[in-house]
């Protein structure tokens, strides 16, 4: 077993899990959809959009469950809004969006993201 953030990760969540560091996990679902749990901001923006750009080659892929992430700057938000264009060509779906990003994303007015 392995710690992260004060939590145990068992082995079999291995499987499932896309992207680790000290603030965030990345975990995948059967259905290509992923969860976020933690913050993304400037420090691991970019690996995360790595990760995903890797993860949703595959059809059927673009839907992100939010209800878990801690945190976003707008340097996460434009990293994940980065990819709507490639290789999905359309946006990309969040999932359990709180109040205050769902505020956020709508004074953006953000074509990249759909909330729902």
């Amino acid at each position: 077993m392995m710690t992260v953030n004060g939590s145990f990760e068992s082995a079999l969540n291995k499987k499932t899990l896309l992207y680790l560091d000290k603030q965030l996990v990345v975990r995948t679902s059967r259905n290509g959809s992923v969860r976020l749990i933690g913050q993304i901001d400037l420090t691991n923006g970019d690996a995360i959009a790595d990760t995903l750009h890797r993860e949703w080659t595959r059809p059927g892929t673009g839907t992100v469950d939010v209800a878990e992430l801690q945190f976003i700057d707008l340097y996460g938000l434009r990293a994940l809004a980065l990819l709507s264009d490639i290789p999905l060509g359309r946006p990309i779906r969040l999932r359990n969006v709180k109040p205050g990003l769902h505020k956020l994303l709508t004074l953006l007015d953000w074509p990249a993201f759909t909330i729902g």
